[in-house]
């Protein structure tokens, strides 16, 4: 939604280094420097942050508006791999940024500075992304590096700063936003990073903001970053020079013009789309869901959905249905429009994502607008127009479990308009979505290998990432990602007998059940000990993955989805044998929360004659887990872990 911030750019053409100054343009670059110590608790950080300034500033050059952001950071390298991450500086050149003052220099153990020569910098292009390159001279353990430039751009009124990262920890920081007097921004700091109020000074108001020792922020499995890291959201409140009443920049403002954009039909785009929607040839007798799952459907499956297909006629109801081209937004708009013509009740939803930083309420940053939905009020239920291979009520799980932006449609006379309103994005119910097997072993006559039945059965978000293999892949390639999907079960490639069932996108309107069964001989299970069969039956439930935890944990647990993984196993044993160990199968490793199991796994057996039946419950009912719940999580992944490496001992009688 980057489009709109030009919309409003006419309303703003009237009138442990010692702390900066807050009140000025100008980043440190002392002549004469010492080298700092390091507390003792990032002694053992492979680099330190020593001080991270970052000064924004809106100025007027004639009529004409620019933003500068001035850069400046001092970092302390402690060993080789602080040395091998910073003795190359990396800075993104912008695309319509003029880059200035670019500088850097070495500050050795010595005290003596090795200034970068200008010649020595570098412009490279890497992953599509432009960077001035500079190697820092003469890096060495004790020394420091000091770097500091300049980006003039054409302005967009709001923005984030992050001053954390996972790479190095920080002992100071400094945020400044500076801005013309008849300008009033608003901001915002997050997770421990302080900003102060809106201040006058002569003719700038000035924003401050400062955090100190900000410690790097690892990533950590069943975690997600970006969300917890310390940064400021800023954005322009209010023009005081025109109406210091009307607040500018608002979700309000947004949803009004975004609605209006992607609703509003030329003469042309009308007629195109009503001759489109005879050509869907919908039953007149048609529910709400069944009209909801046929124009999805068929769009769906005859237009191509890219977001790189951008063209001046991209956003072109008939431009679109002609070329049979869409990007995500063009998507998004044409299911839109269709199904407000036939009598569909939707509104547009922007979700926030949960590995990324959520969007604010009460700080209307646009740009950080970029994913959406259709949320149709009468099942309380989503679409994602973006997505070819997600169907109606699926949508991306990351964007479930947050606080989305829904723009509610309403009549103001004869005009149709939208009003922005937060309200939570609830993920598809818990019960919906498994990852469970179906698994029966004999052993052949010699004892050597084993005939494996396997059936995986998959709901939900538990399908998702396969269904897209048996509708886009030649057969060739669904043969060879279906061997190595069952071949997880018992580590081998001899399979026969492979079958596939609901494997359509439209499956999961009903949520059937992907189902993929093998038959596979295996000897990779079974190991002959003398007069003993030692049988890896944990390994049937597939690798499992198991959590050490060093340091100690800084994130809450966050899984993509909540889940089941139910397995059934039944073991024939070959006559003439025992089974010494069968206890080692019972576990009962489960936490309750309002007398239900929040999370857990449970094991346990039956034997009835050479039979052996283990059922495997595994259960992961929330998507998040609180940090004081964090241990007994670990212990419920450490006890897959631990089923994993079951071995049952067999003895001849």
């Amino acid at each position: 939604m980057k489009s709109f911030t030009t919309l409003f750019i006419l309303l703003f053409s009237a009138g442990i280094c010692s702390a900066q100054n807050p009140y000025t343009t100008e980043l440190p670059w002392p002549e004469k420097i010492t080298l700092n110590k390091v507390p003792d608790k990032y002694a053992d950080a492979s680099a330190v942050c020593i001080m991270d300034v970052r000064k924004i500033e809106y100025i007027f050059e004639g009529k004409e508006l620019f933003v500068y952001y001035r850069y400046y950071k001092r970092i302390r390298v402690q060993d080789d791999k602080g040395i091998e991450r910073y003795n190359k500086i990396y800075v993104p050149v912008y695309r319509n940024a003029e880059m200035r003052d670019l500088k850097a220099r070495t500050i050795l153990p010595s005290g003596k500075m090795l200034t970068l020569p200008s010649e020595k910098i570098k412009e490279v292009d890497e992953e599509g992304t432009r960077y001035k390159l500079f190697a820092m001279e003469g890096v060495e353990k004790g020394s420091e590096v000091e770097y500091t430039y300049t980006l003039k751009k054409y302005p967009v009124f709001y923005g984030s700063e992050i001053f954390q990262s996972s790479l190095t920890p920080t002992i100071k920081a400094e945020f400044t936003l500076i801005v013309p007097s008849h300008l009033q921004f608003k901001a915002k700091g997050f997770n421990g990073f302080e900003v102060s109020n809106d201040t006058l000074v002569n003719q700038n108001r000035y924003i401050t903001g400062s955090s100190s020792m900000i410690n790097e922020i690892e990533d950590e499995k069943y975690a997600v970053i970006k969300p917890y890291i310390q940064r400021v959201d800023f954005k322009l409140g209010y023009n005081l020079s025109n109406n210091s009443s009307v607040e500018l920049f608002t979700w309000k403002e947004f949803s009004k013009n975004v609605y209006s954009n992607f609703s509003t039909l030329t003469e042309k785009e009308d007629k195109a789309l009503k001759s489109f929607i005879k050509q869907l040839n919908l039953p007149g007798s048609a529910g709400e869901e069944e009209k909801i799952k046929l124009v999805e459907d068929q769009i769906k499956k005859s237009f191509n959905i890219n977001d790189e297909l951008v063209t001046e006629e991209s956003m072109n109801v008939k431009s679109m249905i002609e070329s049979k081209n869409l990007t995500n937004d063009g998507a998004l708009r044409l299911m839109l429009c269709i199904y407000e013509s036939i009598g569909v009740a939707c509104n547009i939803a922007f979700p926030s994502v949960r590995n990324e930083i959520p969007l604010e309420e009460d700080l209307a940053v646009w740009n950080r607008v970029e994913n959406s939905l259709l949320y149709f009020p009468k099942t309380g239920k989503y679409l994602s127009p973006s997505s070819a291979t997600l169907r109606y009520p699926y949508f991306p799980e990351y964007w479930a479990g947050t606080r989305g932006l829904f723009l509610k449609t309403t009549k103001i006379g004869d005009m149709k308009t939208a009003v922005g309103v937060f309200n939570d994005i609830e993920m598809i119910p818990f019960e919906q979505h498994a990852i469970n097997m179906e698994v029966e072993v004999k052993f052949d006559e010699a004892s050597d290998s084993l005939l494996v039945k396997s059936k995986q059965i998959l709901l939900g978000y538990g399908a998702a990432p396969y269904r897209p293999i048996y509708n886009y892949l030649t057969p060739e390639k669904q043969k060879e990602a279906t061997i190595d999907i069952i071949k997880n079960v018992a580590g081998s490639e001899h399979i026969t007998d492979i079958k596939l069932e609901n494997t359509a996108f439209t499956d999961v309107y009903e949520n059937k059940p992907l189902i993929i069964s093998g038959t596979i001989t295996s000897g990779e299970l079974v190991e002959n000990a003398g007069n003993k069969l030692l049988f890896k039956v944990g390994e049937l439930i597939g690798t499992q993955e198991q959590m050490y935890q060093e340091k100690p944990r800084q994130l809450p647990v966050e899984l993509g989805y909540p889940h089941v993984l139910n397995r059934k196993i039944v073991v024939h044993i070959p006559d003439g044998y025992n089974v010494k160990n069968p206890d080692d199968l019972s576990m009962d490793v489960q936490y309750k929360k309002d007398n239900e199991i929040t999370f857990g796994f449970l094991s346990k057996y039956t034997q009835s004659g050479n039979t052996i039946t283990v059922e495997v419950f595994e259960t992961y009912r929330e998507l998040r887990y609180p940090l004081s719940e964090f241990e007994n999580f670990k212990k419920v992944i450490n006890a897959a872990a631990d089923f994993n490496k079951i071995v049952l001992v067999l003895e001849k009688k």
